[in-house]
């Protein structure tokens, strides 16, 4: 049975920090369950693990009408809105797929939804189209990648992605990328750096495009009114 805080209780007093208004840090500490109060109406979506301990979407983190539960360890930021999930069991499976010795290794499973990866096990980093992908039998890794990949079992036209921008601060220096963002949404995507992508801090968006900086990599999501309407 796992017994959280109240939803009178405040974020940070329960593990979870706010990074502007979008994402939020939830933190179980010493193994035990936490509840950070947030708005979950708009969807949660798993940002970046901070943890060693795995963050498994309905066994060590998920939602309840008073926000994001943490328990086991598990410490990671979550973004808020735009979709993603609303406790309906979207990407309810996870794999680990593991390249030793940088060779290339195959791990079957349902991506009929998509994939996406949840937590890196390596040193090496786990960059999407460099050294992991899908097919359509499941998840490959090479080059020494090792990591924890979700299967998404649910997407409805409301989370179906808009057009990709990818985005790269190499070195940590500013970078900007063209954009029509006027009139749209734009969110992250997915991150590709081991530094983090937090809205506001090292990545935005202004009326020509994405901006990033500290070395922030990451694919944004950039959707306009017909997207946003299913049309």
């Amino acid at each position: 049975m796992v017994l959280l805080a109240g939803p009178e209780a405040r974020a940070q007093d329960t593990g979870g920090r706010f990074f502007g208004d979008r994402v939020v840090r939830c933190e179980s500490k010493g193994g035990q369950a936490h509840l950070c109060p947030v708005d979950i109406r708009g969807g949660v979506r798993l940002l970046r693990s901070l943890s060693k301990s795995s963050c498994d979407e309905g066994r060590t983190w998920g939602l309840i009408d008073a926000g994001i539960w943490v328990r086991d360890g598990c410490r990671a930021e979550f973004v808020l809105g735009y979709g993603g999930s609303v406790g309906s069991g979207l990407g309810s499976r996870t794999i680990r797929c593991e390249s030793r010795g940088n060779r290339w290794q195959h791990c079957d499973a349902d991506i009929s939804a998509g994939a996406e990866l949840v937590r890196q096990l390596s040193k090496n980093p786990c960059i999407r189209g460099d050294n992991w992908g899908i097919d359509n039998r499941g998840v490959w890794v090479s080059g020494g990648c090792r990591a924890e990949f979700r299967m998404m079992a649910v997407v409805s036209p409301e989370t179906t992605p808009g057009k990709i921008v990818r985005c790269d601060s190499t070195d940590k220096l500013p970078r900007h990328c063209p954009a029509v963002t006027e009139g749209g949404v734009v969110r992250l995507f997915r991150q590709l750096s081991r530094a983090a992508c937090i809205e506001g801090r090292s990545w935005g968006v202004d009326k020509n495009g994405i901006w990033v900086e500290d070395g922030c990599r990451a694919e944004f999501e950039v959707r306009h009114k017909d997207d946003l309407s299913g049309g």
